[in-house]
């Protein structure tokens, strides 16, 4: 099985965004399986999909204001009834500071 792997870029707000990303993947018959948040600037969602669904993820981001660089097709998503694996990195272009995150001291 292949993972697909899908790079994005988008200025809208991170936190509207990938809620937009969850609940469209959701509405769709997939699901989100990890999240790994890179400060403010960039996201990596793994997610779940039927193989058939991925056009309709990437129209569906596009319209929602998240443009998907184009979809390569690993072979597994020929058969629309496959579930697969993926990767969405989406990047956030913005002009915020980069969030600083207060490390507690460890007594030691």
């Amino acid at each position: 099985m292949s993972i697909v792997m899908l790079t994005a870029v988008t200025r809208v707000e991170r936190r509207a965004a990938t809620s937009f990303v969850f609940d469209t993947v959701n509405r769709i018959g997939g699901w989100i399986d990890d999240v790994r948040m890179y400060s403010n600037l960039m996201n990596t969602i793994r997610l779940t999909l039927p193989a058939g669904a991925f056009a309709v993820l990437v129209a569906a981001l596009e319209e929602g204001g998240i443009m998907v660089d184009p979809l390569q097709d690993p072979g597994d998503l020929r058969d629309a009834a496959t579930e697969c694996m993926a990767t969405l990195q989406l990047t956030f272009i913005h002009d915020e500071p980069d969030l600083k995150r207060e490390v507690p001291t460890v007594p030691g």
